[in-house]
């Protein structure tokens, strides 16, 4: 892949090709979304605003004919790449991708008008099922499947954004800066500011009102990538072998919840104590 982000760079209408041809190829979206970030955050917006224009169609027709996932991410990922460029930080690029994935949850109840309430009927069908035996928690639960159904599809094209933004600036990275991108993601911190309300908002879903409710599954994706760049950062840091990177990942696949959880929390204790700064440089001898 990183022979087409060289071949997008050569000019105008290669980036063109390449961000709208992927973009309107089934499952491969996300390569031209990462393009787009790629133009834009080597380009600007004011150079790569035309391609970004023109590569958008595909998405557009995608979006016609019902399926509205490529337009979000390439207009998300742009936008979280104009972040970067413009202010040159990482963690505010990925806390855009958290405020846009608001806006996808609320919208994608109207652009998925015939397929989401099927999905949603289904989910409650079995969440009755299974808890008929206890029709208090059925109670407290049905209401809040909804909203959870939309938040969790919500919080997935976040994760796509945020990915293929990554991968926008790893391309960049490696044809302009190499070994950029590493040091930027180990060094990934999200702010107090951010991280302490959704942990808030998270812990009070239960009492809060079902949409507010479906909305933390969205703001948490920033937070377990910012978690993962903790974990790289300490291994790093510490020198030790990257095959605790393998085991991280390996533990997200296996125990999803759980270690989407630790990541979480791990990302909201950098939060307050930047654990990196604190972890002792053995390389260095600090």
């Amino acid at each position: 892949m990183k022979a087409l982000a060289q071949w997008a760079m050569t000019g105008r209408w290669q980036a063109t090709a390449a961000a709208g041809l992927s973009l309107a190829v089934p499952l491969l979206f996300w390569i031209g979304a990462a393009v787009l970030a790629l133009v834009i955050l080597r380009q600007g917006f004011r150079d790569g605003g035309r391609v970004v224009l023109w590569s958008l169609l595909p998405a557009v027709a995608w979006l016609a004919a019902g399926d509205p996932t490529p337009l979000l991410v390439a207009v998300g990922t742009s936008l979280a790449a104009i972040v970067l460029r413009q202010l040159i930080r990482l963690d505010l690029a990925v806390m855009t991708a958290g405020v846009l994935g608001i806006v996808a949850y609320l919208i994608l109840p109207l652009l998925l008008s015939e397929v989401l309430p099927q999905v949603e009927q289904a989910s409650q069908n079995a969440v009755t099922e299974a808890l008929q035996s206890n029709p208090q928690l059925l109670a407290e639960l049905q209401p809040m499947v909804g909203p959870m159904i939309s938040g969790v599809l919500a919080a997935l094209h976040v994760l796509v954004v945020i990915l293929c933004l990554l991968l926008g600036r790893y391309w960049q990275s490696a044809l302009y800066n190499p070994g950029g991108f590493g040091q930027e993601f180990k060094q990934l911190r999200l702010p107090l500011a951010y991280s302490l309300p959704v942990l808030l908002v998270s812990l009070a879903a239960g009492q809060l009102q079902p949409e507010l409710a479906g909305v933390t599954p969205v703001l948490s994706v920033p937070l377990m990538i910012a978690g993962l760049a903790l974990f790289h950062g300490l291994v790093a840091k510490s020198r030790a072998s990257s095959n605790w990177m393998v085991l991280v990942y390996l533990a997200l696949v296996v125990f999803g919840p759980y270690m989407y959880t630790l990541l979480i929390f791990g990302a909201l204790l950098d939060s307050i104590f930047n654990l990196r700064a604190r972890l002792k440089d053995t390389a260095g001898g600090q």
